[in-house]
């Protein structure tokens, strides 16, 4: 379990929410523990373990948004597969250094 102070957690709040993915992370106060961050499936496992509630709101799938942007070498990524076939091919064959390189 890793311990980081509110300063830290100000400082190195995408460390921290790594580290709670982990494992329980420990946030301290002027030294003295004040609150423990967990992950969302480990709340989740304690408050079943617990008989208790989850709450609605954290067992809903949210669906990803995915916007498409222009590829900035040209290859249509609309269908990903076949945009990283022809892009391992390309590579493979030095076709498209130059541009890889500008990139």
């Amino acid at each position: 379990m890793l311990t980081f102070s509110s300063i830290e957690l100000q400082k190195q709040i995408g460390d921290v929410q790594r580290a709670a993915s982990r494992d329980a992370v420990v946030i301290t106060s002027h030294g003295k523990p004040r609150n423990i961050l967990l992950s969302v499936e480990e709340f989740r496992r304690l408050k079943e373990a617990a008989g208790e509630v989850v709450p609605s709101d954290l067992n809903t799938k949210r669906a990803a948004t995915v916007r498409h942007l222009p590829d900035p070498l040209g290859y249509d990524v609309s269908d990903l597969k076949a945009a990283a076939r022809r892009m391992a091919d390309d590579v493979a064959s030095g076709r498209t250094r130059d541009a890889v390189d500008q990139e």
